[in-house]
C-alpha cells in the first residue's frame, strides 16, 4: 500500500497536470496573434476563454461598488487596440491580464 507523500520511483511523472496550462497558453497566444490581424472571431474566443477568470480578478482589485463587467469590456478594448504589439510567446496571458487590469490614465 503507498503512503500519501511516499512517492515510488515507478510512479509515472505527473506532467498531465502541465500540459494543459501550456495548450491554454499556446492557443492564447495563437489568438493574439489572430486578434493583431483584425480577427473579431478571435477576440470573441479569446473573451470566452478568460472573461470568466478576469471579472473575478477585477472583483478582487477594484474598489467597492466599481463596475468590473464595464472594467472587463474597458480591458479586452485594450487587447484589440494594442495587439498589433503583442509578442508571440509563451506569456499571452500575462499579456492580456496586463491590457484587461490597467487602468486609463
Amino acid at each position: 500500500m503507498k503512503h500519501p507523500g511516499n512517492a515510488l520511483p515507478s510512479d509515472p511523472p505527473r506532467s498531465a497536470a502541465c500540459e494543459v496550462p501550456g495548450r491554454a497558453a499556446a492557443h492564447v497566444d495563437d489568438l493574439l496573434v489572430q486578434i493583431a490581424h483584425g480577427s473579431q472571431e478571435a477576440l470573441g474566443q479569446l473573451y470566452d476563454l478568460l472573461a470568466p477568470l478576469l471579472l473575478e480578478l477585477l472583483r478582487s482589485r477594484l474598489p467597492e461598488g466599481a463596475d468590473a463587467r464595464s472594467a472587463l469590456v474597458d480591458g479586452f478594448s485594450r487587447v484589440w487596440r494594442q495587439a498589433p504589439s503583442y509578442e508571440t510567446g509563451p506569456h499571452g496571458l500575462d499579456w492580456v491580464i496586463a491590457r484587461v487590469t490597467e487602468r486609463e490614465r
